[in-house]
């Protein structure tokens, strides 16, 4: 057997069910979205082991549906308030989470409820991944949102399951800015992240900010460096005044809010990197 031949077939193996992928969607009346979305996680080239949708008090039919699809469901109670974007929501994913961690699984992924993954998006990933083994948690793109490409999407990120339970026993911290906490620890530790802008999902409706004071609090615990702080401030200003100065908002009062454990660790990195910058700027007009 040729050198080529043994690649094609290394290729061939990713679509056995020797890789065990586990995803796990929270919604909350996601009745109109969830079908299409489950169905295209069932369409992946590489086999999706078991699809965990935790329903967080609907009132409409997703625990209906996700049940006619075969998937495994935990009903929570109803509750009026909005979690996006607030550490409920990581308790919420955690029950999922903590389902998977009882089992073998090879990889994570984390889905939204309304967002369409074409049929070789994991294959694509987890083949990219075999290639560098540092990569530990890594995405696609949102058709027309920008691509930062060493922070993963929240919704369509695949994560090494190895690599999340040594961390942690495979849970999101239970605080503001525990979703990015991840792929920074990831980073803190020396892995890399990635968010591959070649590789292209679709949502079933725009995303929007959700709400902006939540991600000001984020940042905050997330110990984001004031020039950074204020530039996320001012783009967001720029599309939408009323969520920039929300976002400024969140950041600067930040009651109860606790520091997590990188919070330094990313001070100091972003510190440096607007320091690498402004010096790039002075001495070198901005050229690499």
């Amino acid at each position: 057997m040729n050198n080529e031949n043994r690649m094609t077939t290394t290729a061939k193996d990713l679509k056995t069910d020797r890789i065990k992928v586990f995803a796990i969607i929270c919604a909350r009346n996601e009745g109109k979205h969830l079908f299409d979305t489950i169905n295209s996680l069932r369409n992946q080239t590489i086999h999706i082991k078991k699809i965990i949708v935790i329903n967080d008090g609907s009132t409409d039919n997703t625990s209906d549906i996700a049940r006619s699809l075969d998937c495994t469901v935990v009903d929570l109670p109803f509750h009026n308030e909005n979690f996006v974007g607030r550490p409920e929501l990581a308790e919420r994913f955690n029950v999922g989470l903590k389902i998977a961690s009882q089992e073998d699984c090879d990889y994570i992924l984390i889905a939204g409820a309304d967002h369409l993954l074409p049929p070789d998006y994991i294959e694509k990933i987890i083949l990219r991944i075999d290639k560098n083994p540092k990569i530990v948690i890594a995405s696609g793109r949102i058709e027309g949102e920008p691509v930062f490409e060493y922070a993963p999407r929240g919704s369509g990120r695949l994560i090494k399951a190895s690599f999340w339970k040594n961390l942690n026993g495979m849970l999101y911290p239970v605080s503001w800015g525990w979703e990015s906490w991840l792929y920074l620890k990831a980073q803190q530790l020396g892995y890399d992240t990635v968010c591959f802008k070649d590789i292209t999902t679709k949502v079933l409706r725009p995303t929007g900010l959700g709400k902006a004071e939540n991600l000001g609090k984020s940042m905050y615990a997330l110990g984001y460096h004031w020039e950074y702080a204020l530039g996320r401030c001012f783009l967001t200003f720029l599309k939408s005044p009323k969520a920039g100065l929300s976002m400024l908002y969140g950041w600067l009062k930040h009651d109860e809010v606790q520091r997590l454990d990188l919070a330094e660790w990313v001070f100091q990195m972003q510190k440096n990197l607007f320091l690498k910058q402004l010096k790039r700027i002075i001495f070198q007009g901005g050229k690499e």
